[in-house]
């Protein structure tokens, strides 16, 4: 199958947009982007997810449990359909926030700079810049083009919104191995670990300070769980996750919104499960 991907291949990007994109993303996130990643575009048939996911995932970031924690962000990677008919695993939602006084003071994290700072003034630029960037090459409505409406983009919310314009096909990333795989991946030190094999993104990932990344994948998709704090391994929690956010808990169908052959027509999870599974898989080896 041929897949459209590259959306932002080297040939649209000039040397000081590279540059640009590479000192705020990193450089594996970028050669990931223009080699790999699928436009928002042409991502055409995705898993009904359920009405109440924004919620679901407003749940593990805004509510926090008894020992008063709570993550950082939440993000659900959703099994989708290229209009070529490749199974790729796209935004599908996703709620962060920022550290709290206390886990920035615990942690010793770096305070912000100073908005009269003409360093900070000129990072605000660049990654309102390269925001705007990707959401030209990648796709996506004026009204998802968040960095208009941020006075500023603090690091968490760089993290969060250069997310949206990654997809992960079967193996790639580590939402695309987790899926492939259906294991999870829990680690617990992202900030000291030397394999950066759970995320691309893992160098937007440390600048944030997050220390704790989760992947856990569900017959939809995968949810990925990120907090700043370290968090030891939990049965209960990926038990939990597992449940809400499959279709045991969403009771939802597949329906196709349009196809290569014109046809129509409803899909189980697992008819997606094994598209993934047994579908075109890019060449060549990628960081995940």
């Amino acid at each position: 199958m041929k897949i459209e991907v590259g959306l932002g291949g080297n040939g649209l990007w000039n040397e000081d947009e590279k540059a640009m994109v590479v000192e705020v993303l990193g450089v594996k996130a970028f050669d990931y982007l223009v080699t790999k990643s699928v436009s928002n575009e042409n991502l055409l048939m995705a898993i009904g997810s359920g009405e109440n996911l924004q919620n679901k995932l407003s749940d593990l970031v805004e509510r926090s449990n008894v020992s008063n924690f709570s993550w950082n962000y939440a993000i659900f990677w959703q099994i989708s359909q290229s209009k070529y008919g490749d199974w790729v695993l796209g935004w599908g939602d996703g709620c962060c926030r920022e550290p709290k006084e206390e886990e920035e003071r615990d942690l010793g994290m770096k305070s912000v700079v100073s908005l009269n700072s003409l360093e900070d003034e000129k990072q605000q630029r660049l990654r309102k810049r390269v925001l705007q960037k990707l959401h030209t090459t990648f796709g996506g409505s004026d009204e998802d083009n968040y960095a208009f409406g941020l006075d500023r983009v603090t690091d968490t919310e760089m993290f969060f919104l250069a997310s949206m314009y990654f997809s992960f096909a079967n193996g790639d990333g580590g939402p695309g191995k987790c899926f492939a795989s259906g294991k999870h991946l829990w680690l617990c030190d992202a900030l000291k670990s030397s394999s950066s094999d759970y995320c691309v993104r893992s160098f937007l990932a440390k600048s944030v300070g997050f220390q704790t990344i989760v992947l856990v994948p569900t017959d939809l998709g995968v949810v990925e769980l990120g907090s700043v704090r370290m968090v030891d391994e939990s049965f209960e929690l990926l038990q939990t996750v597992k449940s809400v956010f499959s279709t045991q808990s969403s009771h939802s169908r597949v329906k196709s919104i349009s196809s290569l052959d014109g046809k129509r027509g409803d899909w189980s999870s697992e008819d997606f499960r094994a598209g993934f599974e047994l579908g075109h898989t890019f060449s060549g080896e990628t960081c995940g």
